[in-house]
């Protein structure tokens, strides 16, 4: 039988469950984050001087519907239709219905480009 009190030892923090916690917390941050390319959509702001001259265009507006159809005067097309009705060389203003999506902008913006249209600008509204 043993029978000599126990020696207290004085408490002791490990950094071991510290260090494993904060390398699991590493790895999931390092996985949970997206690196890639990120891609700038260009925005040109036009002076004052310059608004005059940008009117005189002949414009193409596109309206951007809030069923995500895209309206050229009167008559209605699908985005994917779109590239076959538009002709290179215009002047393109995108502008869009309050309720439409952006994504159907974006989407529009992508198939004037498509059809070989450098000239394009998006009218934003709040």
């Amino acid at each position: 039988m043993h029978l000599e009190p126990e020696r207290h030892r004085s408490p002791s923090i490990s950094l071991t469950p510290l260090i494993d916690v904060v390398f699991i917390l590493l790895v999931f941050f390092m996985l949970a984050s997206r690196f890639g390319d990120w891609k700038d959509l260009p925005v040109n702001v036009l002076p004052a001087e310059e608004s005059a001259d940008q009117q005189d265009k002949d414009w193409l507006t596109l309206t951007v519907e809030a069923d995500g159809r895209v309206a050229i005067g009167d008559h209605q097309y699908a985005i994917g239709e779109l590239a076959e009705h538009l002709q290179p060389g215009r002047t393109v203003l995108i502008t869009g219905e309050p309720e439409a999506p952006l994504q159907a902008a974006l989407a529009t913006l992508d198939a004037v480009r498509a059809a070989g249209i450098k000239d394009v600008q998006l009218e934003l509204m709040p």
